[in-house]
């Protein structure tokens, strides 16, 4: 017993000796330099701290160093000393830079990371840091350092990781050769934002790398200015990893000249066995991708998007083995072809995205494509995919939380099996053509985790379905421009997420649920251009404090401003933040008094009720530094302006079809400028000097006279001038017409003299309108240089000349009206050559217009078959709607015909509308045959000539021939009883010829009146009184027997023509056909 307990106490007293032991070694080993702690100490006071009071709490004077937060030691053979430093994230503020004094003290630092902090753009200290001769890891990234890298990184030998990313560094003296040169030991190298176009404008920056570090296995350098190719040394980096070159392009040298890294993706990138990560994205790389390269065994991630010029294919996918691939991102490159069956192969694909390949994809989605079971992202967006019916099976693919397959060709109805994708936060379905109802796809426990859904620009139908606003994570919801009609019903549990939602351009009646402005969260509510009724109270939808963009206009709604004691009695409307506000067409007789607390960007307020003065309060009050994107008054009774507009910048004003009179208004720098049918009278001496900017500029139908100030000229970015209707006086300037306005209408003034005849090359100019004046000489043929002139039309004036032959060199001529002039000779002569094999003289003309002139002579046959632009005939043409955008304003095809003395508006489209009219001048001859080639012809008016002969039988091939008028000629013979095959006809006049025999019966042809025939004696049969037989047949038909000669039709057509910068402009082009004397 003695000796065990003699052994115990030995074993015991060996522990206590061990464990204090070990205290002391532990005590030893966390002990810190006492030069060291007074070095980080004095690093601590450089410091500040943006969030907290309190910096580096733990950094006390008089503790262990070793304990501090972001410090670590190690034993060494001097003892322990402070091995690393991580402040990474700290949050530290050092606006005078790094104290490097402190910091290089520090010697034996194996790591070091200030990265994520703020030294306030100071520049890394030009010398020290090769004290730290130890380090292996150095992070300063997104230190917000600044200028040059020192040569002093370069001294650090041992280092294995380098990151200097997000920080506008640079490398130029010392170059980046110079501080590469001695890292050969680096394998980790991101210097993302660093400014490297130094060394790509010397062109080694492969063989820098190739050469320093051949053992790199990271390499990120993005946004660093790279330039021109990737060399071949690149090759020699064979432990490559990580590449990523993204984002180098979008740059410009110093002369303003763009430079991105381009050239072909070298092949060699197939041989890299060990790359796992390749990012090569929005650069310039051209030529064909290296399929080898989706074959690398260890590839997880390929992205090569927004490589506009980079084309290539997706190969076939191996079954054997198991592929790693994860992200694949080819958008927006020129791939093409079609996604192969054995796509399903790549098991652990997460992303696929081929959006926006210039529809070069064909095809359909393969069956296999469900396999892929770990697929979250799948975007085939614009790339040209016939995806046809969306198969049920894309419902297997649960993984999915973002589908994008807008313009996909996708057509019937949305399969329920979508409801299966439990997970799906965004889908995008928008510009397909689907149909059928929305419902289908509701379902219990569908959607919940839901917050994009974008379905606008298809054809669904039905209902808009309510469990959509009750999702309760969807934020964003456009079912815009479908068919969805009926009315919206009340939904239960409105969403708190929603934030957006789009229903314009469908069909929806009914009124606004209440149920709508319970959507507290909602900051866009878009309803227009539907047909909704009943009242909406402003006072309601005010309850909306996120509002800050709605827009009910183009409705049946009667939208009342209430709101005037909300904002008189509480701060709420402070509250609100509206950037953009449409209530256009609402049946509105007050303006919102939310205008006086807010300043709106975006105000439509037109098409309404409204009168009297445009108040002073519109803009909250505000009489200076008003700023606003765009502001619409048109179309209301509003009488004049209390709102001061001189110290205003608007960008969009349009304050047309009011009855706005006096002085026009001068804001300041307008881009778009509107103040047609008004009642204005002069225009202010500072207006023309504020219009440096402007590009439209519409002054058309007021009482504006005098001459066009010559200021004018210093518009130069003016595309649109419309100074129609008024009583300008004077010459035209020689800068309007030098062909630098895509638009040009001065018609219906008193301008006078002759035109300038120095139209510049580069002419930009598609309308030219001139239409009755009083100006004189000859025509300018230096129009030639207008190549893109569509629309010229110089009629009722007094120009004398030749019929202008050298128009139909202009390509894109698509309307000339020369009516009314004192013009003169032969027309339609046999084209000249041109040299251009190519175009054919007045090959795209759709309407010419050379009545009531003195042209004389024959109508050659050769002539008419160059109008090749009446001969296509456009099927579906007819009855679409065309409309342009003009900044949100709206053109659309228009026919005002005076019938009887009664204006009859007929809205139509007119794309394909063409017409010939040669009346009221000298023509002689036969009417050439060939004019039936003219297929597309709606209108035909050859009255009031000498033509003698017969009617062309050929005449019936005009299938689409509206209006016919040979009145007033020589013609002779039978009516052709082939013209009652012209079932479109509705007009017909071939009076006071000398026609004979039977007037051919059926089709249209019973539906004229006797004044359709009169004056031919020889002629006989219905609607005439004389039978053919000889006898009377009663009295003439009622039907259509006004006078010819007291009818005058006029038909507005406005033309759609494009322009160069980007914005649809509309032409009203005003023919009248004036049907006899």
């Amino acid at each position: 017993m003695e000796r065990l307990r003699t052994s115990r106490i030995h074993v015991y007293g060996f522990i206590i000796i061990l464990l204090l032991l070990v205290q002391a070694t532990a005590a030893a080993t966390s002990r810190c330099p006492a030069q060291q702690a007074a070095a980080l100490l004095r690093l601590k006071r450089s410091f500040h701290h943006h969030h907290q009071p309190l910096l580096l709490p733990s950094w006390r004077a008089a503790t262990d160093c070793c304990l501090w937060e972001g410090v670590s030691c190690d034993a060494a053979a001097s003892g322990v000393v402070v091995t690393a430093l991580d402040l990474g994230g700290h949050g530290v503020h050092s606006p005078g830079g790094l104290d490097g004094a402190a910091l290089f003290q520090l010697t034996s630092l194996r790591r070091l990371s200030l990265a994520g902090n703020d030294f306030g753009g100071a520049g890394l200290p030009a010398s020290g840091l090769e004290g730290l001769a130890e380090l292996t890891h150095l992070n300063l990234s997104n230190a917000g350092f600044a200028g040059q890298i020192p040569i002093g990184v370069g001294s650090l030998r041992e280092l294995v990781s380098l990151d200097l990313s997000s920080m506008p560094l640079s490398f130029k003296q010392p170059s980046f050769r110079a501080v590469m040169a001695n890292l050969t030991k680096l394998r980790e190298l991101r210097l993302d934002g660093v400014d490297m176009s130094a060394a790509a404008a010397a062109g080694d920056w492969c063989d820098v790398l190739a050469e320093s570090a051949p053992k790199l296995q990271l390499l990120t350098l993005q946004s660093c200015k790279l330039s021109g190719a990737i060399r071949s040394s690149f090759s020699r980096l064979r432990s490559l990893v990580v590449i990523d070159l993204s984002y180098n392009q979008g740059f410009s040298d110093a002369s303003g000249e763009p430079f991105a890294l381009s050239g072909e993706i070298p092949g060699f990138f197939a041989e890299l066995s060990s790359l796992a990560i390749l990012n090569l994205s929005n650069n310039g790389f051209n030529g064909s991708f290296p399929q080898g390269v989706f074959h690398l065994e260890r590839l997880r991630v390929l992205d090569v998007s927004s490589n506009t010029n980079l084309s290539g294919s997706l190969p076939e996918f191996p079954a054997a083995g198991e592929a790693s691939l994860e992200v694949l991102d080819l958008s927006e490159t020129n791939f093409s072809g079609q996604i192969p069956g054995s796509i399903g192969n790549l098991k652990r694909l997460k992303m696929l995205d081929i959006s926006g390949s210039n529809g070069r994809f064909s095809g359909a989605l393969p069956d296999s494509i469900s396999e892929l079971t770990s697929l979250s992202f799948l975007d085939l967006s614009s790339s040209g995919f016939q995806l046809g019916e969306l198969p049920a099976s894309i419902g297997r693919m649960r993984s999915l939380s973002t589908l994008r397959l807008s313009e996909c060709a996708i057509s019937g109805e949305i399969p329920s099996s979508v409801g299966n994708l439990t997970r799906l936060r965004e889908l995008d379905l928008s510009q397909n053509n689907l149909t059928g109802p929305i419902t289908s796809i509701n379902r219990k426990g569908a959607f919940l985790n839901l917050e994009i859904l974008q379905l606008c620009c298809n054809s669904l139908s039905g209902p808009v379905p309510v469990f959509l606003f009750s999702l309760p994570r969807l934020e964003f919801i456009s079912l815009m421009s479908n068919n969805l009609a009926g009315p919206l019903q009340q939904f239960d549990n409105p969403s708190p997420s929603l934030t957006s939602v789009y229903l314009n351009y469908n069909q929806l009646n009914g009124s606004i649920p209440r149920s709508f402005f319970q959507l507290m969260g909602l900051q866009t509510l878009d309803l227009s251009r539907n047909g909704l009724s009943g009242e909406v109270q402003l006072s309601y939808i005010w309850r909306l404090t996120n509002l800050s963009n709605l827009c009910l206009s183009a409705n049946r709604l009667t939208v009342i401003a209430d709101d005037e004691h909300i904002y008189n009695s509480s701060s709420s409307a402070s509250l609100l933040q509206l950037n953009s506000l449409g209530l256009a067409c609402c049946n509105m007789t007050k303006i919102p008094a939310i205008l006086r607390s807010v300043v709106v960007n975006d105000l439509d307020l037109s098409c309404n009720q409204l009168d009297g003065p445009i108040p002073d309060w519109i803009w909250a009050n505000q009489n200076e530094n008003i700023d606003v994107f765009k502001f619409n008054l048109s179309r209301n009774r509003f009488t004049n302006m209390e709102l001061p507009l001189a110290n205003a910048s608007v960008y969009y004003l349009d304050l047309s079809f009011n009855y706005l009179q006096g002085p026009l208004p001068v804001p300041s720098s307008p881009q778009f400028l509107d103040y047609s049918n008004n009642l204005f009278s002069s225009i202010p001496e500072n207006l023309m000097s504020r219009l440096s900017s402007s590009f439209f500029l519409n002054l058309a139908n007021n009482s504006l006279q005098g001459g066009i100030p010559p200021i004018i000229c210093n518009a130069s970015d003016l595309k649109f001038l419309d100074l129609s209707y008024n009583h300008f006086s004077g010459r035209v300037p020689p800068c309007l017409l030098d062909g630098h306005l895509t638009i040009l209408k001065l018609r219906q003034n008193k301008f006078e003299g002759t035109l300038p005849d120095d139209t510049k090359g580069g002419c930009v100019s598609q309308t030219i309108d001139l239409n009755g004046n009083q100006l004189e000489g000859k025509l300018p043929r230096s129009l030639t240089n207008c190549n893109d002139l569509e629309i010229l039309d110089v009629g009722n004036n007094n120009f004398v000349d030749s019929f202008p032959s050298w128009t139909g060199e202009l390509p894109k001529l698509r309307v000339l009206v020369l009516r009314s002039n004192k013009f003169f000779g032969a027309v339609g002569g046999i084209p000249v050559d041109n040299g251009d094999r190519n175009r054919t003289q007045f090959s795209s003309l759709q309407i010419i217009d050379l009545a009531s002139n003195n042209f004389s002579g024959s109508l050659q046959p050769q002539w008419f078959d160059s109008l090749k632009a009446m001969m296509v005939t456009r099927e579906g043409d007819v009855r679409k709607a065309l409309e342009n955008n003009l900044s949100g304003k709206f053109y659309r095809d228009t026919v005002v015909v005076t019938y009887k003395g009664a204006a009859t508006t007929f809205i139509r489209v007119l794309i394909a509308f063409t017409m010939v009219d040669f009346s009221d001048n000298a023509f002689t001859g036969n009417i050439p045959e060939s004019i039936g080639r003219l297929t597309s012809l709606r209108g035909l008016n050859l009255s009031h000539n000498a033509f003698t002969g017969t009617i062309p039988s050929q005449l019936s091939g005009l299938a689409q021939l509206e209006s016919l008028d040979l009145s007033l000629n020589q013609l002779s013979g039978e009516i052709p009883e082939v013209l009652v095959s012209l079932t479109s006809v509705g007009w017909l006049n071939l009076s006071y010829n000398r026609l004979e025999g039977a007037i051919p019966q059926g089709g249209q042809f019973q539906t004229f009146g006797s004044s359709s025939f009169e004056g031919n004696a020889a002629l006989c049969g219905k609607p005439l009184s004389i039978r053919c037989n000889g006898s009377n047949a009663g009295p003439p038909s009622l039907e259509h027997s006004e006078s010819w000669e007291a009818r005058t039709e006029t038909i507005v057509l406005y033309i759609s023509v494009g322009s160069g910068f980007g914005l649809g402009f509309a032409m009203a082009f005003l023919f009248q056909v004036f049907r006899g004397k």
